[in-house]
This record gives C-alpha cells, structure tokens and sequence, in this order.
C-alpha cells in the first residue's frame, strides 16, 4: 500500500508540474500573439521611419561605406547546402528552386564554397571563416555573395511563388537596394538591448525575414552588412580558432563557442532593415514554407 500511494503522489506531483508548464507557456505565448497583432496594426497606421542618430552606440551609427558602383541585381538565385548528405525534402526543396522560371540556381555546397565563381579576386573569405559552424558559414555566405555579386538568396525550404517579378520590381526602381518579407513575429527578431531592440520588437512588421530576400550589389544595405559581420569576425578569430565547430551540429553549438546562432546574420541585418526600411520591397511572396522542410 505504501507503495501505491507513493506511485499515486508521484503522477499527482508529474501532471501538476506539467499544467503547470503548459499553463504558462500558453500565457507566454497569448502574450506574444497579443503584442504581436497590436504592434502590426500600429505598425500600418504609423509606419517606423528611421531618424539619423536615434541609435548612436550600435553599428547604424557609423558613417556610410565608401560608395561603389550599385548595380541591377542578376537572375542568379543562390542557396547554399553545407550539412552534408540531403534528406528528401531538402532534394526536393533544390529541385523545386531549379525550376523557378527565369533564374539560374547557383547551389554552393563544401567542394565548391571558395570557388572562383563565389570568392571575387582581390576578396578573399575571412581568415575565421573555417572556423565557424556550417550554420555561421552560411551567414557568412549569404553577405558575401549579396554583396559582392547579388541576385536572390533562398534557404533550402519550398516557396509557394515565382521570384523573378521581385527581381525585376527591385531592377526597375532605383531607389530599391533590396526585397524581402515582413518577418512574421516578434519572437524572430533579435534580442537586442535598448532603444534598438525595443525597436525591432515593436516594428518587427518593418523588419525583413532572414530565409528569403533580394539584393543589389555593394549598395550601401550590403557594404554595412559585410563590414559589421568582417569586424565581428575579426572580434571573435581569437576565439573560434580555440573552440572546435567541428563538434558542432546544424542545430547545436559546443559550450565554447564563442558567437550567438543570430548574431552574424539577424543581429545585422535586421537592424540594417530597420535603417533602410524605405530602401526596401517587403513581399510575402519571399516567404518561404516553414514546414516539414528538413
């Protein structure tokens, strides 16, 4: 008997911690879709306008890129697949991506990363990059090859619609450096301090998605973009020619890994969309499908 009741205590104790746990994760997330459907009406009726000067301690802050040549961005569409062996949806995922009318797929793999038609003469990879998880090399990838060559970008995940009209929208009006869709919840953007963070929160409605986007090349959006991830990357060489990514997995990092999972693409860009929100074609039709895709 005193082992039934101790039996009996015990799933009593389980099924409390687990309404418990559940109970507020439902809070957290009624929070969120609260915040989130109150911030994107706001967001309509007052769109963010970004204010020189508003964030004086970020990078945003520092004085415009050398200008260089801005040039229409080409119908190469660039995805990158550095994980090893497919899985079927993957394959079909690339598959799916080869048949977008009008645009060449450009797949970069491991063979093929630091290959001449990728790494621009004169512009080598950054020293650390070997050093970095497959994960942050294609964070890397994606400024390297936005700005240095341009085109559209796609994770390796289904998109419900043709590309090159986007392309083409980006081409034909001069003051566009780049497309992208809305992100679509404020759990998505980075976790930043201060006025920029609670800003990207806020107006995460104003803030480009990091799976699909369009860009020229070196516009003042991708020349920001590659100098912050160059001057974090040479902030953490030390230490991640210490750490061992190898250990790592596309989904995990070791202890000792010295760079957060957004903070060489999310952390940088999303704020850069923020500054040049104006310069920028928000479409769903960037939007990938989110599910079943691995």
């Amino acid at each position: 008997m005193p082992d039934i009741l101790h039996f009996l205590r015990q799933t009593k104790h389980r099924a409390f911690v687990l309404h418990d746990r559940a109970r507020l994760w439902w809070r957290y997330r009624g929070h969120v879709a609260l915040n989130d459907r109150r911030w994107a009406r706001a967001e309509q009726r007052h769109p963010f306008v970004y204010s020189p000067g508003r964030y004086p301690h970020t990078f945003l802050a520092q004085s415009e890129p050398e200008p260089t040549e801005t040039t229409s961005a080409p119908a190469d569409l660039w995805a990158f697949w550095l994980g090893g062996e497919l899985t079927a949806p993957r394959r079909a995922s690339i598959e799916q991506l080869s048949l977008q009318h009008g645009l060449t797929l450009r797949l970069v793999t491991d063979a093929d990363a630091d290959a001449d038609e990728v790494c621009v003469a004169g512009y080598p990879f950054h020293p650390a990059y070997d050093d970095l998880t497959i994960v942050h090399r294609t964070d890397y990838l994606r400024a390297y090859v936005m700005h240095h060559h341009g085109g559209v970008y796609c994770d390796v995940k289904p998109f419900r619609h043709p590309l090159r009209p986007i392309l083409d929208q980006v081409n034909t009006a001069p003051h566009l450096m780049a497309a992208a869709y809305r992100e679509t919840t404020s759990e998505y953007v980075p976790e930043l301090g201060y006025q920029l963070g609670e800003d990207l929160k806020r107006h995460y409605h104003a803030v480009m998605g990091v799976s699909g986007f369009i860009c020229r090349p070196h516009s003042r959006f991708t020349a920001e973009w590659m100098r912050e991830l160059t001057a974090r990357m040479d902030y953490y060489a030390d230490a991640l020619r210490r750490a061992d990514a190898s250990r790592s997995t596309p989904y995990e990092q070791p202890d000792d890994y010295p760079i957060r999972w957004s903070e060489l693409l999310g952390d940088i860009i999303q704020p850069l969309s923020l500054k040049y929100n104006g310069r920028v074609l928000f479409t769903d039709h960037m939007k990938p499908v989110r599910k079943n895709y691995r």
